[in-house]
């Protein structure tokens, strides 16, 4: 979690910068979601000298496939860098599968981004520099002992710079982009205890 060098894990603690455990911190300390089980994976570890990274797939699943998964990476340099115009960066994928209708729509890509720039706002996320793609893939299977229908996917790919170490809404935004491209309503991504304070 924080650079190529081999490191004792209580020394590496001991180096950590103090924004960057405070932005670890807000993101332990952030609401888990419904519906998505979530795994610490490694970080990439070229990107920035310091990273942190989250998987999360949907617990509902189709023909034994998770219905959509992302990935949430967290990125550090203490010193700053020119294009992320700050010391952070978040780089997230989300990735879900949908009918082969929707993937030939012309403004899927468009309306898959307006997923997460809502998502965003509706969390208050506040960021700056927001950049990213989506991609389209539609796959047909051959040959096996079982037939498969054609299928689609939707992959969002994003980053973008916080405004602050504080990432839970952040977090909770790429929860949100989650459900919705797997068809959920974005209400989805709230955990079960705001919920029950709702009512």
């Amino acid at each position: 979690m924080t650079d190529s060098r081999a490191r004792r894990p209580d020394q590496a603690r001991a180096e950590l910068p103090e924004r960057f455990e405070e932005a670890l911190l807000s993101l332990r300390t952030a609401s888990r979601p419904r519906g998505l089980v979530l795994e610490e994976v490694p970080a990439p570890r070229r990107l920035a000298p310091f990273a942190a990274a989250l998987t999360a797939q949907t617990a509902e699943t189709q023909a034994g496939t998770p219905v959509a998964s992302g990935r949430f990476v967290v990125l550090h340099d203490p010193d700053g860098q020119t294009a992320w115009d700050g010391d952070f960066r978040l780089v997230v994928m989300a990735r879900a599968r949908i009918d082969t209708e929707i993937g030939t729509d012309p403004v899927l890509g468009a309306a898959a981004w307006s997923w997460l720039a809502e998502a965003l706002d509706h969390q208050g996320a506040g960021h700056r520099a927001l950049v990213g793609t989506v991609t389209r893939v539609l796959s047909e299977t051959f040959g096996g002992l079982e037939l498969n229908d054609a299928c689609a996917h939707a992959e969002i790919r994003a980053s973008w710079s916080p405004v602050s170490p504080d990432l839970g809404p952040h977090l909770a935004a790429w929860y949100e982009l989650i459900h919705v491209a797997a068809g959920h309503e974005p209400e989805q991504a709230a955990s079960l205890s705001l919920m029950g304070r709702a009512r």
